[in-house]
């Protein structure tokens, strides 16, 4: 007759899990995932390498598992900032201003979308909202575009440029100057005239990024 293990603590289970999300955290910020093994991973975590299997199937889904936590909290905190805006040009320059300011804040996030978020694709679920937004613009006549696909890989490569560029900074290089210029750029490639480009990715800039520069500069 086979005696069946006790259950492990759902407590335990829930340390153990965080453990290894904050090594894996740790570690695919320093290096890309094929430069991380498993054992990496639980020797930092400080648990069992079998343990790892219990909670994850691999190494990219303990990977997906903290992408898919950065950016969820990413869109938590666009659709939150832009509760009650409906100029879709507003939302969307203001949705890249919030990436900017959430790689400033974690620059350590910033380097897991970095290195291990190439694959991403413009079908996810995580960019119904931007999709959504630039549907409303094309739908209107607020924003020109030869389609939403289109407009959607635009921004998707903005928002990667700016990504680099913030977590990969020289001396010179400044989040909230920078986001501001590609913004208003984005902005007349969409159709919007320059003097409202500018002034809507100006607006946006200051009021998302600067708080949070001005923070991470007081704790550095």
């Amino acid at each position: 007759m086979t005696i069946a293990s006790p259950p492990v603590p759902q407590a335990r289970v829930l340390r153990t899990r965080n453990a290894l999300l904050a090594a894996g955290r740790r570690l695919f910020a320093e290096r890309a995932i094929d430069a991380v093994a498993i054992d990496d991973i639980v020797a930092a975590a400080g648990v069992a390498k079998g343990t790892f299997y219990n909670h994850f199937d691999d190494k990219d889904a303990l990977l997906t598992a903290i992408v898919t936590e950065i950016r969820s909290t990413v869109e938590e905190r666009i659709a939150t900032i832009n509760a009650g805006i409906e100029d879709p040009a507003v939302r969307l320059t203001r949705a890249i201003c919030v990436y900017v300011a959430s790689v400033v804040e974690s620059p350590a996030e910033g380097a897991i979308l970095l290195h291990n978020d190439p694959r991403r694709s413009a079908s996810e679920a995580l960019n119904d909202g931007l999709r959504h937004d630039l549907a409303a613009g094309l739908r209107s006549g607020r924003l020109a575009l030869p389609t939403v696909q289109a407009g959607l890989l635009f921004v998707m490569g903005v928002a990667h440029i700016l990504l680099y560029s913030t977590v990969r900074h020289h001396d010179d290089w400044s989040p909230l100057v920078q986001t501001q210029q590609l913004c208003a750029m984005t902005l007349r490639s969409f159709g919007l005239a320059p003097p409202e480009a500018e002034l809507i990715a100006a607006q946006a800039a200051d009021a998302i990024i600067r708080p949070q520069r001005h923070e991470a500069d007081r704790t550095d």
